[in-house]
């Protein structure tokens, strides 16, 4: 699968999850750099958003919009990026921000995912809905990685859940 970020195409390394799938259950790093599983943070419907790196304008506006939602909804909002875990704490210090965020610093989510940018070695822009058995009910690979994911849709799918 091929995504862009303006004019450059970018290469999805694997095949990317879909509608179906089950979410892999594969070895994160919480912010203390604690070795966590994936599957041990979906407690029932939950959404999953997967930026590329919390340091940039767009991660930053979507784990913030995220953030946000988290504390109006009844489900949990899950964060995942490749940043190293003492970035994802020195990000959410500074933005006041209290969320579960995930390390993939390890790329086994990366890998597992086919969520993997080649040309950059990053996580790409997605969201996913899952159900409480952790199949993906709802993903949205973003198009352009400039871009923010439509939360409105994001929404739309937990809320049915």
């Amino acid at each position: 699968m091929q995504i862009k970020r303006g004019d450059q195409i970018i290469n999805l390394v694997g095949q990317p999850l879909a509608v179906g799938d089950a979410l892999p259950n594969v070895e994160l790093l919480n912010q203390d750099r604690q070795a966590v599983q994936l599957g041990d943070y979906i407690n029932g419907v939950s959404v999953i958003s997967i930026v590329p790196d919390i340091n940039t304008k767009t991660c930053s506006i979507q784990t913030s919009r995220f953030n946000q939602l988290a504390n109006e909804k009844d489900y949990p909002i899950i964060t995942l990026s490749n940043n190293q875990p003492e970035d994802i704490v020195n990000w959410c210090s500074s933005n006041d921000v209290d969320m579960v965020y995930l390390s993939d610093l390890n790329g086994q989510f990366s890998q597992a995912s086919g969520l993997l940018m080649a040309e950059y070695d990053k996580l790409a822009r997605t969201v996913m809905v899952v159900d409480d058995d952790g199949v993906i009910k709802y993903i949205e690979i973003v198009a352009d990685m400039r871009d923010e994911p439509d939360y409105g849709k994001v929404l739309e799918a937990a809320d049915r859940l």
